[in-house]
């Protein structure tokens, strides 16, 4: 009898009935199918986080990663991680007005710091394999607290994480 109930038990826990909502699987907001992530679609993807949030703490970076993800899901963005952080300018000729500024800042883009790097890509494979939630909420674009861009008319402020303040396209109701 006690097997017979362990058993049920062990079932019961299986198929997530009474076990709390916080253990029962929630598909990867970034990658529900599980998919591989190719290497140079990784690298890009770390570069961001590393170019744009060195110096932000775990959040900001994982914001980052979020935002740039959310891009790739959006309609408005190229399909793909690299796509969208080398897209050129969208607006006038200015060559240097990138989507990410550090991509065509004229500035060296060699990686000096190998700590963060490898903290990079520790975000990176955590925010594209294991997310179960966007704390930015949607986001697709954010900037430094320090500046007040052009751009963020027409966008809804959702987050700040660290040093950066999220938003998302506005959706008129």
């Amino acid at each position: 009898m006690k097997l017979f109930v362990v058993h049920c038990a062990l079932f019961l826990i299986f198929v997530g009935i009474g076990v709390p909502s916080e253990y029962k699987y929630i598909p990867n907001v970034y990658n529900p199918s599980g998919s591989p992530l190719p290497e140079k679609e990784l690298e890009c993807l770390i570069q961001n986080i590393y170019f744009e949030a060195s110096t932000q703490d775990e959040y900001g970076k994982i914001g980052v990663a979020q935002a740039t993800l959310n891009r790739v899901d959006s309609p408005d963005f190229p399909n793909t991680i690299c796509g969208v952080i080398h897209q050129g300018p969208r607006a006038g000729k200015n060559f240097r007005l990138c989507q990410f500024s550090w991509h065509c800042d004229g500035k060296s883009d060699r990686i000096r710091n190998r700590r963060v790097y490898k903290e990079s890509r520790r975000i990176a494979l955590l925010v594209f394999f294991d997310s179960k939630e966007d704390f930015t909420q949607g986001a697709t674009h954010y900037h430094a607290v320090y500046v007040q861009p052009w751009w963020i008319k027409g966008l809804t402020r959702t987050i700040q994480l660290g040093d950066h303040i999220f938003y998302r396209k506005r959706t008129d109701s």
